[in-house]
């Protein structure tokens, strides 16, 4: 696959990052009651209980730290090409995913999208289209139920030249 010289990549997690703190609270509420029932979880952070901020430490280190990195479960990849953009997902091959995520393999999935471009198009149009299909993206398998985070590319998107990042990507693919 990579055809080209990719010009963005969006992480695909596991879960949202409101779901994965919800369900770390959860878990580690779970893990704290099963140590020591009385403890009062509302004072944890009170120099009087410094214990249990150890425990907390050593539960995330035990479980995966917390979100991002460690829960991505593929890559959305942007590529240039003379008339379009489109994106290829990559994505981890395990069937059953775990909290902490250790070492899946990646493998290439295709093509998720293409965008057919005139030539006329504004960098706010590019960006428009983008932004539109990596949302419906949310909505398809395999991306159910994942979250397409699009935040670093919302906020970078609109200070770039994307006329220009097309036509210099779709050269330097011609004489490569």
């Amino acid at each position: 696959m990579l055809f080209g010289n990719p010009i963005f990549e969006i992480a695909v997690y596991r879960k949202s990052p409101r779901e994965l703190e919800a369900e770390y609270d959860t878990a580690l509420t779970k893990h704290l009651r099963s140590l020591e029932p009385q403890y009062p979880l509302i004072q944890i952070d009170s120099a009087k209980y410094q214990g249990l901020r150890f425990i907390r430490n050593q539960f995330w280190e035990q479980h995966g730290e917390p979100y991002p990195y460690n829960q991505a479960v593929g890559w959305v990849v942007l590529f240039a090409m003379r008339d379009q953009v489109f994106a290829e997902y990559y994505k981890i091959t395990e069937k059953r995913l775990t909290r902490n995520c250790r070492r899946h393999r990646v493998k290439g999935q295709g093509r998720c999208f293409a965008i057919p471009l005139a030539g006329n198009e504004t960098s706010k149009q590019i960006i428009a289209e983008i932004t539109e299909e990596l949302r419906l993206l949310s909505a398809e398998s395999p991306f159910k139920g994942r979250y397409v985070d699009r935040a670093a590319f919302t906020r970078i998107a609109s200070y770039i030249n994307w006329r220009k990042l097309i036509r210099e990507s779709s050269s330097a693919v011609v004489t490569s």
